[in-house]
Parts: C-alpha cells; sequence; structure tokens
C-alpha cells in the first residue's frame, strides 16, 4: 500500500512540473541528402555547405493549388533557387539577421505574389521555411525555428 501511495504521489508531482521543450532534429529529406538539388539553382554558393553558417531549409508544399506555378527563393535579396510543388532547398547564410524572399513568377496561369521573412540565423542552427498556398491566400509562408545545434 506504501509502494502505490509513494507511486502515485510521484506521479501527481511529475504532472505540475514545467514542460521543458526538447529538441528534434529530423534529418535533410532525401534528396538532400542524394546532394540532388531543386530543379533549378540559380546560386550553388548558397547552397553549399559552409564551416559556422546556419542552414534554412525552404520546402514548398505539395498542394493541388496553383501546382504549375514556380516560387523564386532568394536570400538577401539575391535570388537562389525555383521551387516546384514538393520540392526543397537548404540555403547556408552567415550568423546575423537575414532576410528571406519567396516570390511566385508571373508565368501562365500564376499571379505575380512575394512574401518576405526576416530570420535570424544561428551558426549550427537550422530554420525551416513551408511556403504554399492556402484557401485564404495565393502565398502562405510559415517559419519553425529551432535552437539546438545540427549535426556534423
Amino acid at each position: 500500500m506504501t509502494r502505490v501511495a509513494v507511486g502515485f504521489l510521484l506521479l501527481s508531482v511529475t504532472a505540475c512540473a514545467p514542460v521543458i521543450p526538447v529538441l528534434v532534429i529530423t534529418p535533410d529529406s532525401e534528396a538532400q541528402r542524394d546532394g540532388r538539388l531543386p530543379s533549378e539553382v540559380m546560386n550553388t554558393a548558397a547552397v553549399t555547405p559552409r564551416d559556422g553558417t546556419g542552414a534554412i531549409v525552404v520546402t514548398r508544399k505539395k498542394s493541388l493549388l496553383a501546382d504549375r506555378c514556380t516560387y523564386d527563393v532568394a536570400l538577401d535579396d539575391q535570388l537562389v533557387a525555383g521551387l516546384r510543388p514538393g520540392e526543397q532547398v537548404t540555403l547556408y547564410a552567415d550568423p546575423g539577421t537575414r532576410i528571406v524572399a519567396v516570390s511566385i513568377r508571373d508565368e501562365g496561369s500564376c499571379d505575380s505574389v512575394n512574401a518576405q521573412v526576416a530570420l535570424k540565423v544561428i551558426a549550427h542552427a537550422r530554420n525551416d521555411i513551408r511556403v504554399g498556398p492556402d484557401p485564404h491566400y495565393d502565398l502562405k509562408v510559415e517559419v519553425d525555428t529551432y535552437g539546438g545545434s545540427l549535426p556534423p
């Protein structure tokens, strides 16, 4: 009976403890591990890993909306890559505040739309950006920032 009471007391105390976030880093997609880049890369220096840089992973969601449009990704006003549905690109940037811009090319039935996000880049840390349309916006940008270190 004493063991049951102690166990119940311990469970009660741990249930009231504050939540501590745990950093979980998932490996890059199969395309990035194989060295395959998006179908269009305009700036290979920005997608080449360098020591002391932070990673910005821009992923284009698969969607039936605007699936024929190309999304251009720029880092600090320099065009880096064009993304088709389901593609992603990893940008390597020096630490500091960086501007990532995403724009939809004005081609075919695609209307030109753009969005910018300011990110604090930390060496050996990762920022994830997901882009794509949704029912309310032609271009929606979602940012997740992870403060932990990347695996070597």
